[in-house]
């Protein structure tokens, strides 16, 4: 007499010495690509929170007054170019791929079109990445990644780099400390050389804090070996600027260098 299909699995199970699974496996299972596709998610929007604020703190984004020095070097659309953070939109991209892969092994997550876990998990990430840009998480981890990876600068365009050619009348950094008395300013700049800044003949802007460990932006001209002659003084964030603010009364700085060149 033929076997029935059942006594052949029961035959199989035997020969394979199969036990069933407990149900927590399965439970735990489940539980570990929820996890999966959470931390994903949330790796997404640091992300995003990372890209937003790279792209964002680029000058020509708001600093009008000061966008003539950039286009005299160099052209509006390769700026924008440039500084499109693409490595934290690959990092996006990979984490919401993780995402969807977490979701779609859950329970339920087969369900579920593709294009609308994608869309949701980016949504998600984006919300969220908004939620944490309010607290500077993207500020603080470039700004972590930019003063201590080397290889992430190589990586990354941003505005640190516009502000890092001294030699072209841009100086950024860090204040390392200010004697009032003789109007000059010590600063690291962020590769981490440190500079001599002369400010008797300056124009700081308002609300620009002249303290350690606070950030700026400086323009002028080398003066000698890492000194530095300011012409201008702001701070590095933009949020300061609760008021319109004039233009400093510079040219491009083409011709600031050739200006302060004959002066000297």
């Amino acid at each position: 007499m033929p076997k029935t299909h059942s006594e052949s699995i029961l035959e199989e199970i035997e020969k394979r010495n199969a036990v069933p699974l407990p149900h927590w496996h399965f439970a735990l299972q489940r539980f570990g690509f929820w996890m999966l596709a959470a931390i994903s998610v949330l790796t997404g929007s640091i992300a995003m929170a990372t890209a937003i604020y790279v792209f964002i703190d680029n000058d020509f984004i708001e600093d009008h007054e000061y966008i003539n020095l950039f286009l005299a070097e160099r052209p509006l659309i390769a700026e924008i170019v440039s500084s499109i953070p693409y490595l934290w939109l690959a990092t996006l991209t990979l984490f919401t791929l993780v995402a969807y892969y977490g979701f779609r092994h859950t329970k339920t997550g087969y369900q579920h079109a593709t294009t609308k876990v994608i869309g949701g998990t980016l949504l998600v990430s984006l919300l969220l990445s908004v939620g944490l840009n309010t607290i500077d998480v993207g500020k603080y981890i470039h700004r972590y990644l930019i003063e201590n990876v080397h290889i992430y600068n190589n990586l990354v365009y941003a505005n640190e780099h516009r502000w890092t050619h001294a030699e072209n009348g841009l100086l950024g950094g860090k204040v390392i400390q200010y004697q009032k008395d003789k109007h000059l300013l010590v600063l690291s700049d962020f590769n981490k050389s440190i500079w001599q800044v002369d400010l008797r003949n300056a124009e700081v802007r308002p609300g620009t804090r002249l303290v350690p460990g606070k950030h700026l932006k400086i323009t002028g001209i080398i003066t000698g070996t890492k000194t530095f002659k300011s012409l201008t003084v702001q701070g590095w964030s933009k949020r300061y600027q609760k008021h319109p603010l004039q233009a400093p009364k510079t040219a491009p700085i083409k011709h600031i260098l050739e200006n302060e060149k004959v002066a000297l």
